[in-house]
């Protein structure tokens, strides 16, 4: 698009002008031999249409050649093309005129690359001046003589220019390697105009050759009629004995009036003074003229005199008259018809001017919507001149601006994105794979612009086993955290699309912005609303303590206003007890006050009988108040160590012993109130770990899903007994030490659910 603008711009640049000489190849001088044979054998022809009428080749040589290698190649080539014109004419205004006209096209390029264009305007400007002015010095020409002349030479050159166009926009000529090929791509700016002048200058000269047969056949008329005249002038003077001899004046019909000279002497005839009456400077006595301005020249008979003979018996006359006004009335003819054809080459001229005009608009402003494609408020371009053009941009532009507006919206989204990934640290993932011997997890983090940069990260050895338990499931969710980092951030990772085990192929990680603090926070309000439902039972197993306090007290404060001899042994004995009541409620207050406060402690090492002992002891006012036993079953041989924050372990027994209790309580109001409850609480040790079991024969699981019991809020329970964030705390909390946990159903016919707790061997110490 911009070459073809350019080229309409600037002009047709010529394709050798930046090639030197020592780039030609063997083929190249060839074929450059070739092309210069061809227009010096070519050129030194004319076409003789009729005398005065000739056409010739050298212009689409000298032109071709400016179209090859610019002024520099179109000069030499004007010199060897045209430089048979001077034996044809006897001048060299033809070469002068050429090498003007190739200065002109080179020096103006107004009309672009079209140089059919170019040509007609040097010709109806430059080309008639000098034209007029050397004509009419070097032949006293008529002005028909001189239109007649323009007519000719427009319509010669301009169709060679248009050939030149035409082959040109067709075929590629790369004359240093010697080649000649057809374009993969036609210039609709050159060939349309070059086709268009061609058609109508290839219909002009048809024209133009139709008139111009009629030249003989009115010449040689008027040349018959003067000779009638001239013998009726003769024969009458000698009828009548009337003079006859010498000047004479005969009216040829519709002409103006012929000057003859009538002698019997034809020496007198052919003298200086004879020619120089009629300005003749020859006798046209039918013979072939040699040299410059031969017969087919309209210099040789706008010159010549025309030599009769009128013989009688016994005697003989001669006659003469000049052949310049039959020209000139054979001329006139041929121009008179000529005239609608020099209007048609005007208005075709004038059509290629707008029409390439008009080209050029239309593809500077498909150039300028190119440019500006993409780009928003793009504006419409001038009104165009062809629909086709017109309508397709005004689309192109109405559909620029809406994609515009949507890119900028994209960008507005993708700005916003970035800011919300970098704020939620998030990385979208392709290619994601998880190594189990290694733990590690590999994937590609996919920026905005979809440019992939390889991450790997190594997952914490606690999550581990979460990501093995999900290699399998083609839309996979996980919560983890990362071996590397100091903090305890968890990580939420989806896959999606399993392409293999531990291989999807894509997904997103997301950092949840949840600091320690607000996670421990949310587990001691989950703690202290478990206390809550323990508020009752709390309060019974204080108000024991409390009532042996006050009830030793009071005895004490007896046995010493007794003032025996044994009641200081009494009274010391009732202040032990106050003491040991004391630290009773101590010990409660302590276990409530430890289970309830913000756990910041790490994980460390825990026996775990120790550890099931305390929830028991901290749970025995709830058991109590329920009727709920407990049986506990420890393995044999040394105590269980197991790497964990006691204070999370203890809140995962807390509630599933909770849990438990409230499973009983519901059983014993729907079917059986005198049920006997029992809860079993086993540690079991094997090689894959640590497992704890916590069974009882409560109502059971209501959910076909057993899963979703996790899910956060998710409870059967009534409201005033339970929020549904029990177990999914309990699960964030194994998960976070590195086990599982799950809960079902016990088999038929027993009642009630088993939740297990296992933990992987790493844990276990």
């Amino acid at each position: 698009m911009n070459d073809i603008v350019n080229r309409l711009r600037h002009g047709g640049e010529s394709e050798l002008a930046a090639e030197p000489l020592r780039q030609m190849t063997v083929q190249g001088w060839a074929l450059t031999i070739v092309l210069l044979a061809v227009a010096i054998g070519a050129s030194s022809f004319r076409i003789i249409l009729a005398p005065g009428f000739e056409m010739y080749l050298g212009p689409i040589f000298y032109l071709f050649a400016y179209r090859l290698g610019g002024l520099r190649l179109a000069i030499p080539m004007v010199l060897l093309t045209m430089a048979s014109s001077w034996f044809w004419w006897g001048h060299i205004f033809t070469i002068a005129l050429a090498l003007g006209h190739v200065v002109f096209i080179n020096w103006n390029r107004f009309a672009g690359s079209s140089l059919a264009i170019a040509t007609a305007v040097f010709l109806l400007t430059i080309g008639t001046a000098a034209g007029f002015l050397f004509l009419r010095i070097n032949y006293d020409a008529s002005l028909t003589i001189f239109a007649l002349t323009m007519i000719r030479k427009l319509l010669n050159d301009v169709l060679m220019a248009a050939l030149v166009d035409l082959a040109l926009s067709l075929f590629v000529v790369n004359l240093p390697a010697g080649r000649v090929s057809l374009r993969r791509t036609i210039s609709l700016a050159q060939l349309l105009p070059a086709s268009i002048t061609l058609i109508v200058l290839a219909c002009a000269l048809v024209m133009f050759v139709s008139s111009v047969r009629r030249f003989p056949e009115e010449f040689k008329s008027f040349m018959a009629e003067t000779a009638r005249l001239a013998e009726v002038r003769i024969g009458r003077g000698l009828v009548t004995g009337n003079g006859f001899l010498g000047v004479a004046e005969v009216h040829n019909t519709g002409r103006h009036p012929q000057k003859l000279l009538i002698s019997d002497d034809e020496s007198s005839l052919r003298s200086a003074q004879a020619m120089q009456l009629f300005g003749c400077t020859r006798i046209d006595d039918g013979l072939q003229v040699t040299g410059p301005n031969d017969r087919n020249t309209f210099a040789y008979w706008v010159t010549a005199c025309q030599l009769g003979r009128y013989t009688l018996p016994g005697r003989k006359y001669f006659y003469l008259y000049s052949t310049r006004p039959a020209a000139e009335s054979a001329y006139r003819v041929v121009l008179l018809e000529m005239l609608g054809l020099g209007v048609i080459l005007v208005v075709s001229i004038l059509l290629q001017l707008l029409i390439t005009r008009a080209l050029r608009r239309s593809l500077q402003a498909w150039k300028e919507v190119a440019e500006g494609f993409g780009q928003p408020g793009l504006s419409l371009p001038q009104k165009l001149t062809f629909n086709e053009f017109d309508r397709p941009i005004a689309a192109i532009v109405t559909a620029n601006n809406s994609f515009a507006e949507l890119v900028q919206e994209r960008l507005r989204i993708a700005r916003a994105f970035i800011e919300l990934k970098k704020e939620m640290d998030l990385s979208l993932a392709a290619d994601i794979r998880f190594d189990a011997a290694t733990g590690t997890l590999a994937f590609l983090d996919m920026n905005i612009e979809r440019v992939a940069q390889e991450r790997c990260e190594a997952i914490h050895t606690n999550d581990c086993l979460a990501f093995a338990d999900i290699c399998d499931d083609a839309e996979a969710f996980v919560e983890f955290r990362l071996a590397d980092q100091e903090s305890s951030d968890w990580y939420l990772f989806v896959g999606r699309d399993l392409l293999a085990p531990g291989h999807w192929r894509s997904g997103w990680l997301v950092r949840l912005r949840q600091s320690k603090l607000a996670q421990n926070r949310m587990l001691q309000q989950a703690r202290l609303v478990e206390l809550g439902g323990m508020a009752s039972a709390l309060s019974h197993e204080l108000k024991q303590p409390l009532f042996t306090i006050s009830l030793s007290a009071e005895n004490g404060r007896l046995l010493l206003d007794q003032a025996s001899p044994d009641g200081a042994a009494r009274a010391r004995d009732k202040f032990d007890r106050i003491s040991e009541q004391v630290n009773r409620a101590r010990d409660i207050i302590a276990r409530i006050s430890r289970y309830a406060r913000i756990e910041n402690d790490s994980p460390e090492p825990l026996d775990l009988g120790d550890v099931v002992s305390t929830t028991l002891s901290f749970m025995r006012p709830l058991l109590i108040q329920h009727d709920v036993g407990v049986k506990m079953t420890l393995p044999d041989g040394p105590p269980v160590l197991l790497l964990a924050p006691r204070v999370g372990l203890e809140q995962v027994l807390v509630n599933a012993i909770q849990n438990a209790v409230d499973s009983i309580a519901t059983r014993r109001e729907a079917e059986d109130a005198s049920l006997t409850g029992a809860v079993e609480l086993e540690i079991t040790v094997s090689e894959r770990g640590v497992r704890i079991s916590i069974v009882d024969n409560g109502a059971g699981l209501s959910l076909s899903h057993p899963d979703r019991a996790f899910d956060a809020f998710m409870t059967t329970k009534e409201t005033d007994r339970g929020t549904g964030l029990g177990l999914y705390i309990s699960r964030q909390i194994v998960m976070e030490i590195g086990g599982k946990i799950s809960i079902r159903s016990r088999e038929a016919p027993e009642r009630g659910a088993i939740l297990t707790i296992d933990f992987p061997d790493f844990v276990a110490i």
